[in-house]
């Protein structure tokens, strides 16, 4: 199997966890919703990083993957799109707390989110997959 299609089957897990992620939100299961969205934007980010780097980062911290692909954008000559990821991470910081915090708080913490708080990780959640896309988009030339 060749890495880009580890790609397509991380991209594939994704869309998948985006999906459940709206049917739990729909059925008022805040927390599992939460947690799936950030599963959702880690394995996107994830795949991103493969094809940029040629390999899959360590990791699950979606504020230290933004990072990564802040420096490695940078390394490519593309601090246009690395400063539409700073700019996204500064914009988004507490929500992106949230969603770190997420993925611990699923397994281990007795934390519980409300509708309110699950509808503005979804807006983040579509916002980050429109700037991945973007991203894709302008070092790729696809989407």
């Amino acid at each position: 199997m060749d890495s880009m299609d580890i790609v397509d089957q991380i991209r594939k897990r994704s869309r998948v966890f985006y999906e459940y992620a709206r049917i739990a939100f729909e059925r008022g299961d805040y927390d599992l919703s939460i947690f799936m969205y950030e599963q959702s934007i880690q394995l996107r980010l994830k795949a991103l990083l493969l094809r940029l780097l040629g390999f899959m980062p360590r990791g699950h911290n979606v504020r230290e993957l933004l990072g990564i692909l802040s420096k490695t954008l940078r390394e490519l000559g593309r601090e246009d799109l690395a400063g539409k990821v700073d700019k996204f991470v500064e914009m988004w910081r507490s929500g992106l707390r949230v969603l770190v915090e997420a993925y611990t708080a699923a397994r281990y913490l007795p934390r519980t989110y409300e509708r309110s708080d699950t509808a503005e990780i979804a807006k983040l959640v579509d916002s980050l997959l429109a700037l991945l896309g973007e991203v894709e988009k302008g070092v790729f030339g696809e989407h």
